[in-house]
C-alpha cells in the first residue's frame, strides 16, 4: 500500500535550500562515522587475485581472504588508526554533496510524480528514487574516483591531497580516469537508491503504524501535499508531553526503517560494487591489456574466470554494516535536520 498523502496544492516552494543542507549534514555525519567501514571494505576488494591481476605491489601484509576483522586488525597494526580514515576528506566532500543534491532531486522528483490526490506509488516511489540518484552519481564520479583511490595506501602516495588527485588523473589518464567505473557506479546506486527509496516509505508507513505513531510519512512525502499543521500558542503540558513522546518515537522508526531499507538494497547490488571498486583502482598508468581493468565487461570476466562467484561479494560484510548504519543515519538526521533547519528559516522570516 502506498503512503498516504493529505490532498491538497501539490506545488512546493521555489526555495529547496533546507532540502539540499539537511541532506548535506547527514551526508557529513554518517560518512565520518562510518568511514573505517569503508576503508576495510575497500582493502578487502583488492584481493591478493586481484593485485596479481594488475601486478600491484601491496604495502600491507593480509593473509588471502582475510576477513574483515583481520583486514581491521591488519590496518591497524600496519598503517595505524588514522590508517582507518583515509581519503576521509574526499569522502566527506563526495557524500556532503552528494546526499545534499540527491535529497533535493529526491524532493523535485517526489512532486512531479505524485498522483493528483497527493499519493506516491510504488513506481513513482522507484523513479523518484533512481533518477535522484543517477543525477547525483554521474556529477560526482570524478570526486569518487578520488576518494576510492586514496582509501588505500598504495594509491593515497601518489597524490599529496583531494585537489591534487584530481589534477593528477585528468592529465595523465584524462576523462576516461575521472569518469572510471561510471557504469558500474550507476548500476549499482540507480537500482540500490530506487529499491532503498520504495522500501524505506513502507517501512516506516508499516513500523510507524505497528508502534502507534501519528504521522508514519517521510519529510519528503509529506512536503507533497503542503499540508501544514497549525501550531497552538500555548500548548499545555499534557501536549507538550504527547508531541516529546511522538519525536522520540519518530527518531527510532526512522532509524530504523532507514537500517532495514539500506540492509536489503545492499544485497541486491553487492556485486557490481565490487566490479565498481576495481575498475576506479585501475590506473591507466599501468599499460593496457590484462595489467587494468579496462571497462565493465571486462570487469565481470575477469573477477569471475580469477576468482568465481566469491570474487563478487569481497567486502560484502563491512559494505552491509556500513549500508544498514548510513542509511539509518543518513534518514534520521536528515528528517531531524529537515525540521530544525525549516524552523530556524521561519523563526529568521518572522524576526525581519
Amino acid at each position: 500500500m502506498a503512503p498516504v498523502i493529505e490532498p491538497g496544492r501539490k506545488k512546493r516552494p521555489k526555495n529547496r535550500t533546507v532540502t539540499f543542507f539537511s541532506g548535506a549534514t547527514s551526508g557529513f555525519f554518517s560518512t565520518v562515522t562510518l568511514q573505517p567501514l569503508d576503508v576495510v571494505k575497500t582493502r578487502m576488494q583488492m584481493s591478493a587475485a586481484y593485485n596479481r591481476s594488475i601486478h600491484l605491489r601491496t604495502k600491507l601484509r593480509l593473509r588471502s581472504n582475510a576477513s574483515a576483522y583481520e583486514t581491521l586488525s591488519g590496518i591497524i597494526v600496519q598503517d595505524g588508526v588514522r590508517g582507518l580514515w583515509r581519503g576521509v576528506v574526499p569522502s566527506v566532500m563526495r557524500n556532503t554533496m552528494s546526499v545534499g543534491l540527491y535529497m533535493m532531486l529526491l524532493d523535485i522528483n517526489s512532486s512531479q510524480l505524485a498522483s493528483p490526490d497527493g499519493t506516491l506509488s510504488d513506481r513513482a516511489s522507484f523513479l523518484a528514487g533512481g533518477s535522484a540518484r543517477s543525477m547525483a552519481v554521474i556529477l560526482l564520479c570524478p570526486m569518487s574516483v578520488v576518494k576510492t583511490r586514496m582509501e588505500t595506501v598504495e594509491y593515497s602516495a601518489k597524490y599529496s591531497g583531494t585537489f591534487d588527485a584530481l589534477a593528477k588523473i585528468a592529465r595523465h589518464e584524462g576523462r576516461h580516469g575521472l569518469y572510471s567505473g561510471l557504469l558500474p557506479s550507476l548500476l549499482r546506486d540507480v537500482p540500490f537508491s530506487a529499491t532503498y527509496m520504495f522500501l524505506y516509505l513502507r517501512s516506516k508507513d508499516f513500523i510507524g503504524r505497528a508502534v502507534g505513531l501519528e504521522e508514519t510519512r517521510s519529510v519528503i512525502v509529506r512536503k507533497v501535499s503542503q499540508t501544514h499543521q497549525v501550531e497552538q500558542a500555548n500548548p499545555n503540558t499534557a501536549q507538550r508531553q504527547k508531541v516529546d513522546s511522538q519525536q522520540k518515537l519518530t527518531r527510532a522508526v526512522n532509524f530504523s526503517s532507514g537500517g532495514l531499507s539500506g540492509g536489503l538494497a545492499t544485497l541486491i547490488t553487492q556485486p557490481v560494487d565490487v566490479v565498481k571498486t576495481r575498475t576506479q583502482l585501475s590506473l591507466k598508468a599501468m599499460g593496457s591489456g590484462p595489467t587494468r581493468y579496462s571497462g565493465f565487461i571486462d570487469g565481470v570476466s575477469r573477477i569471475f574466470n580469477e576468482e568465481g562467484i566469491y570474487g563478487f561479494f569481497r567486502g560484502s560484510s563491512p559494505r552491509f554494516f556500513k549500508r544498514i548504519l548510513g542509511s539509518a543515519i543518513t534518514w534520521m538526521v536528515f528528517e531531524e535536520c529537515n525540521n530544525f533547519y525549516a524552523s530556524l528559516l521561519k523563526r529568521k522570516k518572522k524576526d525581519r
